[in-house]
C-alpha cells in the first residue's frame, strides 16, 4: 500500500510540474501573438499580459491528455531506471498493481480538472473574449441563450439595442415573439418594440406587425404607442456573425452546460457542439487513466528493452495519433455525423484498448 501511494504521488508530482511548464509556455506564445496583433497601439501592454494569462487555461485543457501521457511515461521510466519497479516486481507485485496507482492518480486529476479547473478556465476565457472584442475586434456584440429564450446585444458606444426572442431558427436570422429594447446615454430606455416575427435581411431587421412604445421626455407621461405593419431596424450584424457569437462550449462552466444545452434546444438551436464537449468533459478522467496505461505499458518493460529514446518516441507517436483520432471523432460528434456521446467516448475506448493491447504485448516480450 505504501509503494502504491508512492507511485501515485510520483505520477501526480511530475504531472503538476509538466502542466505548469506547459501552461507557462502557452502563456508566452499567447503573449507574443497578442503583442503582434496589437501593432503600434499604446497603453495596452498590461491588458495584453492579462489576456495571455486568461487565455492559457482554456488552451491547456486541450493539452491535458498529452501532458498526462508524457508525465506518466517519465514517472514510470524513472521508477524503472532506479530499479524500484524491478524490486517491486521481485517482491511479487504484478504489473497491474504497479499501474493501478498511476491510473487512479490520473483519474483523480481528470476529476479535479472538470470540477474545478474547467469552470475557472471557462470564466477566464469569457473575460479574455470580452477584452479581445473591446481592444482587438472593435465590436460590442454578445449572444446568449437561456431557458427564458435568447438574448442579443448590439452597441456602438453611444446607443445599444438589446433583443429578446422566445425562439429562433437554426441560423439565428429569424426571431419569433421578439422584443427590441433601445437604450441611449446612461443606459436610459428610449424605445421598446414588440413583434411576432423579425427577419434579418442584409443590414437590417425586418419586423412584421410591430408595436412601438417610445419613452417621452416627461417621464410622468405614458409611452407613446403606435402599431406599424412593417418596420426596418438597421443592424451591423450578419448571419455569420450571429452564429460565431454563440458561446463556445469551452467558455461555459461544466456545471452550467446541461442548462445551456437545454436552453439552446428549447430556443431552436443545435446544441451538438455543446453536447460533444459535455461528454468529452465527462470522459476526461477515464481518458487520462487510459493515457497512463499506455505510458506505463511503454515504460515498464524488461531491462533489455528499456531504451529511453524508443520509449519517448513510441509515446510521442501514440500521443499524436490519439490527438488526430480524437479531433476527428469530436468533429464527427459536433457535426451530427455521429452521436455526440460516441464522438467523445470513442477515443477513450480506443485509448483504453490500445493500452491493454500494449500491456499484453510487452508482457510477452
Amino acid at each position: 500500500m505504501r509503494l502504491q501511494r508512492y507511485i501515485a504521488g510520483r505520477v501526480t508530482r511530475i504531472f503538476l510540474t509538466a502542466f505548469v511548464a506547459v501552461l507557462l509556455l502557452i502563456t508566452l506564445v499567447d503573449f507574443m501573438e497578442l503583442l503582434r496583433r496589437s501593432g503600434d497601439r499604446e497603453g495596452i501592454f498590461f491588458t495584453i499580459v492579462t489576456m495571455a494569462f486568461l487565455h492559457a487555461p482554456s488552451v491547456s485543457m486541450k493539452a491535458l491528455p498529452f501532458v498526462m501521457l508524457l508525465s506518466a511515461m517519465w514517472a514510470y521510466m524513472q521508477l524503472a531506471q532506479s530499479s524500484e519497479l524491478v524490486a517491486a516486481s521481485a517482491s511479487g507485485l504484478s504489473f497491474w498493481k504497479m499501474v493501478k496507482p498511476g491510473i487512479f492518480a490520473a483519474a483523480l486529476i481528470g476529476l479535479t480538472g472538470i470540477c474545478v479547473y474547467a469552470p475557472l478556465s471557462a470564466a477566464a476565457l469569457n473575460l479574455y473574449e470580452r477584452l479581445d472584442a473591446k481592444h482587438f475586434q472593435g465590436r460590442g456584440t454578445l449572444f446568449s441563450v437561456s431557458s427564458e429564450g435568447l438574448w442579443l446585444r448590439e452597441g456602438d458606444g453611444v446607443d445599444q439595442i438589446v433583443i429578446h426572442a422566445a425562439r429562433t431558427n437554426a441560423e439565428g436570422t429569424e426571431l419569433r415573439d421578439a422584443t427590441f429594447f433601445q437604450f441611449g446615454v446612461d443606459d436610459a430606455l428610449k424605445q421598446r418594440i414588440d413583434t411576432p416575427v423579425a427577419i434579418l435581411s442584409g443590414s437590417k431587421w425586418m419586423l412584421t406587425g410591430a408595436t412601438v412604445r417610445t419613452v417621452q421626455e416627461n417621464p410622468t407621461l405614458p409611452p407613446d404607442e403606435k402599431s406599424l405593419p412593417f418596420l426596418d431596424i438597421p443592424t451591423r450584424l450578419s448571419a455569420t456573425e450571429i452564429q460565431n457569437s454563440f458561446a463556445q462550449p469551452d467558455s461555459i462552466s461544466f456545471w452550467r452546460l446541461p442548462e445551456v444545452i437545454e436552453g439552446m434546444e428549447a430556443a431552436g438551436f443545435s446544441a451538438r457542439r455543446h453536447k460533444a464537449h459535455f461528454h468529452a468533459m465527462l470522459a476526461l478522467p477515464a481518458l487520462l487513466g487510459a493515457m497512463t496505461l499506455i505510458a506505463a505499458s511503454f515504460a515498464i518493460r524488461p531491462p533489455r528493452f528499456a531504451s529511453f529514446g524508443r520509449i519517448a518516441l513510441g509515446c510521442a507517436l501514440t500521443g499524436f495519433a490519439f490527438y488526430f483520432m480524437s479531433d476527428v471523432s469530436m468533429a464527427l460528434g459536433a457535426s451530427g455525423a455521429a452521436p455526440a456521446a460516441l464522438g467523445a467516448w470513442g477515443p477513450v475506448f480506443g485509448a483504453g484498448f490500445l493500452g491493454l493491447a500494449l500491456s499484453l504485448h510487452f508482457r510477452e516480450v
